[in-house]
Formats: C-alpha cells, sequence, structure tokens
C-alpha cells in the first residue's frame, strides 16, 4: 500500500471512530432525558424528537418581575446559563447568540416569536441591576434572569445545565464553572434541542428555522 493510500485508509478510519463517538455521546445524552435524538452529522444541534416538559420553577428578571413557566409558553426560548463575572464563555456566547438572532430575524417568519434569555448562575453578585445592563450591551431584548440557589438548580437541573459557584470567604473575584451548551425550548415550554460550542450564529439560525418549520407543520 502506498503512503497515500495508507494515509487516506487511516484519515478514513478516524473519522469513523468521530462519528461513532459522536453516536455515543449523544445516546447517552438521549438516555439520560429519555428521549430519541436525532444525530446531526455537523454535530451543531442535537434535537430530541420527544420533547421533555419542564415542571414549575420560580425566578425573576431583570426588571424585578417574575421568571416562571409561563414566561416560556408562546415562544421558541434559547437559554443560556452563566454569569455577568464571566471573563470569556459567556460574553462570547451572547455575542454569537446575538448574531444568531439577527440571522433569524432576517429569515421570512421572522424573530417575533423567539427569546433569548441569560440564566445567572451567580445570584450572590449578579442582581437585576446587573443583569439588566449587561444582557441588554448584546441585543436590547435579551432577557436576564436569576433566583435563589435553589430555584436556579431547579431549572438548570430539568435541562442538564451543570455549573458549579466556588464562593471564598472573603473574595470577591471567585470562580464560578459552567456548561456551555445553549438550550432550545419550544412554544409548549419544552426542552426540544440543545447546541453545543462552538457556537456558529449562521448554523444556529438555519437549525432552528427548520426545527421551527417542522413544529409548524407538525401543529396543521
Amino acid at each position: 500500500m502506498s503512503k497515500a493510500s495508507l494515509r487516506l485508509s487511516i484519515m478514513a478510519a478516524a473519522v469513523a471512530l468521530a462519528a461513532v463517538l459522536a453516536g455515543v455521546w449523544l445516546a447517552d445524552i438521549d438516555r439520560e432525558f429519555d428521549s430519541r435524538a436525532m444525530l446531526l452529522p455537523d454535530q451543531v444541534m442535537t434535537v430530541f424528537s420527544e420533547p421533555k416538559p419542564l415542571t414549575g420553577f420560580a425566578l425573576n428578571d431583570d426588571r424585578n418581575r417574575v421568571f416562571d413557566l409561563e414566561r416560556l409558553k408562546g415562544k421558541w426560548s434559547f437559554l443560556f446559563f452563566g454569569f455577568t463575572h464571566c471573563p470569556d464563555v459567556c460574553p462570547t456566547t451572547l455575542a454569537a447568540l446575538a448574531r444568531a438572532r439577527e440571522h433569524i430575524a432576517r429569515d421570512t417568519a421572522g424573530a417575533g416569536d423567539i427569546q433569548f434569555v441569560f440564566v445567572s448562575v451567580d445570584p450572590n453578585r449578579d442582581t437585576a441591576g446587573k443583569l439588566g445592563p449587561y444582557v441588554s450591551y448584546f441585543d436590547a431584548s435579551f432577557v436576564g434572569v436569576t433566583g435563589d440557589d435553589a430555584q436556579v438548580a431547579n431549572l438548570a437541573g430539568q435541562l442538564g445545565a451543570t455549573y458549579e459557584v466556588v464562593i471564598t470567604p472573603g473574595v470577591d473575584n471567585y470562580p464560578v464553572y459552567h456548561s456551555a451548551a445553549v438550550f432550545l425550548l419550544d412554544p409548549r415550554a419544552r426542552y426540544r434541542a440543545m447546541f453545543r460550542p462552538p457556537l456558529d450564529a449562521e448554523a444556529i439560525s438555519k437549525r432552528f428555522n427548520v426545527v421551527r418549520k417542522l413544529e409548524g407543520d407538525d401543529a396543521t
């Protein structure tokens, strides 16, 4: 076998292995949420064909209004968990979501039926007064929400969003570790899909528009 053929064989094997590993990972997520996952070749998004209904929770938004299950109904909701002191992942993700919203707004269906929600897992520092200006910097329509530790954990747990707040007494600049995925809920407040990093605004908008159209077709 020539060196070129050998290289091609190795590359093909590597691609096949990557596909298998991706399928195994998605299958694990599938079992966790008791649903079947649709595997996408580009791995931008995992769509659950049997959406998971959320149960009640109670948070507060950046205008000190109640943000609960009812606020998720009637619109497609993109949820991202983070904190305002985040130096990299959060601003990068919110900037990508702002661009995704622009792309979605250009679609014929527009962006009137979507909302982007930033859920702070650091309520100790992220008050309503801080959340409002923070999310508005990326897009004026974005909503920032948070609540006590139990309620934040309640919502995060239902979506499988992991995080850890490492508070050290006397230290203001403590670290917070959190997942970088973006969670998509349908207008019936059901967990419908998940976008995994690295996030690409155009890819997110294209996949979302397909899912939104399928939902509309199913409803007719």
